[in-house]
């Protein structure tokens, strides 16, 4: 069986999630979410936000763990994690909400720039 990435990113919901919908319609999904070194380490990353994000993971894998699932952490270079997450899945998709700010959209970009090169397609959801 196929599967496919879904990599949540802003949108920690399970609920009326356009991309995690769209990759469970026809395939497994593989839920991610990726600790990107790059807010880590900038001017981003701030205590309370941080724990904030980290209360809402946990309560995110214990809604996917409540169906069967589970969510997958990883720490380091965002493009680089979701396509090794991909690689290890055998998931020829990878599904994310799609993002407006600057930051977001070059690193989507840079995604669907290096997801083209290994054979990954990149989906975008609003």
């Amino acid at each position: 069986m196929s599967s496919a990435v879904v990599v949540f990113t802003r949108d920690l919901r399970l609920h009326d999630h356009p991309a995690l919908r769209a990759a469970t319609a026809a395939t497994a999904a593989v839920p991610l979410f990726v600790f990107d070194d790059a807010i880590l380490s900038g001017r981003f990353n701030r205590p309370n936000r941080t724990q904030y994000l980290l209360q809402s993971l946990t309560d995110l894998d214990g809604s996917l763990r409540a169906r069967g699932g589970r969510l997958v952490v990883r720490r380091g270079g965002w493009v680089a994690e979701v396509l090794g997450a991909a690689r290890e899945a055998g998931a020829a998709t990878v599904h994310v909400s799609d993002d407006v700010t600057p930051f977001a959209r070059r690193r989507l970009a840079a995604l669907e720039a290096a997801g083209a090169g290994v054979g990954v397609g990149v989906v975008r959801h609003p």
